[in-house]
């Protein structure tokens, strides 16, 4: 018979860990793919292992395990929005039972269960769960280094080590900026574990990881330029580091957040002026956790030559403030039942951004990828024509990775205006031709589906037997040149950023 304290140290996690996959992949596949994901796919699926190794000495091997983890995931999964996104809600669940685990380890019950319990609804978290990205593995892969930091600080095992460097190397081969959990690794152990016997096996471990993984990280650095697009540092950083990094879109989460934190301090300043031994090194470890790579990454982003910060990039910073919410918990909660309903007060703070914001068709940056899919899969008849008009104006551009998104959606169509194959440039997207030179092929086609930018002012469904084309695609190549083969537009479908027409000779 397991004893009591073993039954909760095996249980809670568990709870708290299906509960929180559960949180995270309910509704998974109702918001569109997008940009990045469509990069997964077109990585991951629509590659064999030898075109994805040529791609990743080009360009985003910083995901290299990633994908080659989601490549053996579609050998038994299809990659639909729920299976594509499968992974990452599991590993919201990981590290949710990883943050108990941890906790357990420093502090309370009820702080670690209550930290789980924040981990599982923390707005980033759930974002990170219907993501198909690294960042809910990164999370997770987080979450258990640094479990495994303090057990093998803890009982000073040269096994323990060696499977510390191990996890270390293959977290930072998922995550390259998971490194910089190692500095906060760095303050714990110098802060609470300065034995010799703990100082020298950890030292030894990282700088042999690290000096092994030197030339993955060079490689990483060197195709930096391919995240040009994001925006240097300005004020708006200010509010991405302190909302979007873990509240992602949910003031009153963040609100709720600070209102805990403060009422702690007020407590332990009216008390003993500091929380307990446990507590101290748990939120030691959880701020530099937070603080440090986040501190990093927004200096060099103010002083490099290509910005590397995005809020989404920090989330496997996420379960330190998970941990930090708990302590703050168990602060102000003199009895398990108040931590419950602190909890269930953040849970209905997190409820209208969790249902309305994250879940919604459109929840992915507006992105349509998903509906235009649907469409061609259920109207469109195998021998059709298509035509891809990428004069677009809405960000991220082009549209090409629309069809990556979903590819078998689009096999059965005559694709005029595919220029370069992903695979054959070692590139993530294919390139799309202009429509003057498919002129010829067009000519022999006698339906063509034509995916363009959306127009407000036309209706959102529409048939006819020579639609007008609208101001924004009236005045593009895109028109002009089937129009002047004969083709007319007879039916029109509008989502939130495309729309889709069918036209016939």
């Amino acid at each position: 018979m397991f004893s009591e304290t073993r039954r909760t140290a095996v249980g809670d996690p568990l709870i708290v860990g299906v509960l929180a996959a559960a949180i995270s992949l309910a509704g998974a596949a109702r918001p569109s793919f997008w940009y990045d994901e469509a990069a997964t796919i077109s990585a991951s699926y629509s590659r064999s292992l030898a075109q994805l190794w040529h791609m990743l000495s080009t360009v985003d091997a910083v995901h290299g395990l990633y994908y080659l983890l989601m490549h053996g995931w579609f050998q038994l999964f299809e990659p639909t929005e729920f299976w594509s996104r499968a992974p990452s809600g599991l590993a919201v669940g990981a590290a949710a039972a990883g943050v108990v685990v941890l906790g357990r380890q420093l502090s309370s019950r009820t702080v670690a269960v209550a930290a789980g319990a924040m981990c599982a609804i923390l707005p980033r978290s759930t974002w990170a769960g219907i993501e198909a990205r690294p960042y809910a593995l990164s999370m997770a892969a987080a979450v258990w280094l640094t479990v495994l930091l303090v057990v093998a600080a803890r009982r000073e095992s040269r096994w323990l080590w060696g499977c510390y460097a191990l996890a270390l190397a293959m977290s930072m081969l998922l995550d390259i900026y998971l490194s910089l959990v190692l500095l906060a690794h760095v303050v714990f152990i110098f802060a609470f574990r300065r034995s010799r016997t703990v100082v020298v096996p950890f030292a030894v471990a990282s700088v042999l990881t690290v000096g092994v993984l030197a030339p993955f990280a060079i490689q990483v650095v060197g195709q930096a330029p391919q995240i040009k697009w994001i925006a240097p540092i300005g004020y708006r950083t200010f509010e991405d580091v302190v909302v979007q990094q873990y509240f992602e879109r949910s003031p009153p989460f963040a609100i709720a957040s600070l209102i805990l934190i403060l009422t702690a301090i007020a407590l332990w300043l009216r008390a003993s002026g500091k929380p307990d031994a446990g507590d101290r090194q748990l939120l030691t470890l959880a701020v530099a956790w937070l603080v440090i790579p986040t501190a990093l990454i927004v200096a060099w982003s103010a002083g490099a030559a290509h910005p590397i910060y995005t809020p989404r990039y920090l989330s496997f910073t996420a379960p330190a403030m998970a941990l930090i919410l708990g302590v703050c918990v168990g602060a102000v909660a003199a009895r398990p039942w108040v931590a419950a309903a602190v909890v269930g007060l953040f849970t209905v703070a997190a409820a209208p951004n969790y249902l309305h914001a994250q879940r919604n068709p459109y929840a992915k940056y507006g992105m349509d990828y998903s509906q235009v899919a649907d469409l061609i899969t259920a109207q469109a008849a195998p021998g059709d024509c298509l035509l891809v008009n990428d004069t677009v104006t809405f960000m991220p551009a082009p549209m090409r990775p629309l069809l990556a998104a979903r590819p078998d959606a689009y096999r059965k169509l005559n694709d005029l205006t595919l220029w370069q194959r992903a695979t054959d440039r070692n590139e993530v997207f294919d390139t799309n031709l202009i429509p003057e030179v498919i002129a010829a092929p067009l000519s022999h086609c006698g339906v063509v589906w034509i995916i363009t930018q959306a127009d407000e002012s036309m209706p959102a469904h529409e048939r006819g037997v020579a639609l007008p084309p609208g101001p924004v695609y009236g005045v593009t190549p895109s028109f002009a040149v089937p129009h002047d083969l004969g083709f007319r537009l007879v039916e029109r479908w509008q989502f939130n950023l495309v729309q889709v027409l069918k036209a016939q000779r």
